[in-house]
Formats: structure tokens, sequence, C-alpha cells
């Protein structure tokens, strides 16, 4: 599960986003993203993505800068859902650097969670670094609980990762 730190400080500005569903030709968008977002060996490979965002059911969610907001015209972050039965998983919450501080993340997980629970997903389930602060932050504040550590999930950076879920 990605979610990258975010800046700090505070925006007083406000700024609007669309979200909207995933389209092929977004792929090199949120690709270069991902790599923007997560060091290598935690950032997914294009083939890693693809499977994700081309799966059957898979639900993946753009958020668009609006019109009018001083950011135009590009995709300010993403989000991977995956239902299995009634187990829904959260892949990925990618958020570009400029996007962040300004609710976007919970908006992609609320919505995704919104999806999830319309498929039938009774519970969700993700995974992120142990010391990804501003994540763990996130998931506490939606509801998340961490349920067990995960040794050496990100083996190519000797990082644990813990597993979180909750009730939908």
């Amino acid at each position: 599960m990605h979610l990258h730190a975010s800046r700090s400080g505070l925006h007083t500005e406000s700024v609007d986003f669309v979200i909207r569903d995933y389209r092929a030709t977004d792929f090199d968008r949120l690709w270069r993203i991902d790599q923007q977002c997560f060091p290598p060996g935690i950032a997914y490979t294009q083939m890693d993505l693809t499977g994700f965002v081309t799966r059957r059911k898979a639900i993946t969610l753009v958020a668009e800068f609006s019109e009018g907001s001083e950011f135009t015209g590009g995709i300010a972050g993403f989000a991977v859902a995956q239902p299995i039965r009634k187990i829904g998983r959260i892949l990925t919450l990618d958020i570009v650097p400029e996007a962040r501080r300004f609710g976007l993340a919970t908006r992609l997980m609320q919505e995704g969670e919104q999806r999830l629970r319309a498929v039938g997903c009774e519970q969700v389930f993700l995974e992120t670094s142990v010391n990804n602060e501003p994540a763990l932050m996130l998931y506490h504040k939606l509801g998340y609980e961490i349920l067990r550590t995960l040794p050496l999930y990100y083996p190519t950076h000797a990082l644990d990762a813990y597993l979180m879920g909750k009730l939908l």
C-alpha cells in the first residue's frame, strides 16, 4: 500500500478536485506519479501497476484539479482498490506533492470504500510501511487499525509494513 509523506504546513486557500474513473490514457501519468511518490523498490513497476488497474473488478479512481484552480488540468492523485468476494483491498494511494494537505487522500479513500461497499465488501485491508507517519495518521483518522506487522514487506529496503483494516 502506498501513501507518501506530505509536506508540512497548512494551506489556507481552497483547492477543488474532481474524482472520476480511470481511463487507459491515464496510465503513463499514474505510473509517473507513483515513481515520484515512492522510492525504487517500493514504487510499483509498470507491469505491477498495469496488473492492478486492469484486473477484473479493479476500482481505480483518478483525482484531477478542477478547472479554475491554480493547478488546472492535471491529475492530482489516484487510488486503486480491489474487491475479492466480501473483502476489499486498497492497493495504492498516491497524491502529487502540490496536491497534498487539501484532504484529497481522505476523499479518495472514502470514495474507494464506498465503491467497495457497493459491490458487497464488508471489510477493507491495506499495507503501509511502519515508518510512513502521514499514512498512519490518515488511516487511523479513517478508522483503520493495525492488525499485525508484516516483516520485511519491502525487502529492498529491509522495511516492515503494517497490515491495517476496518469493517465497512
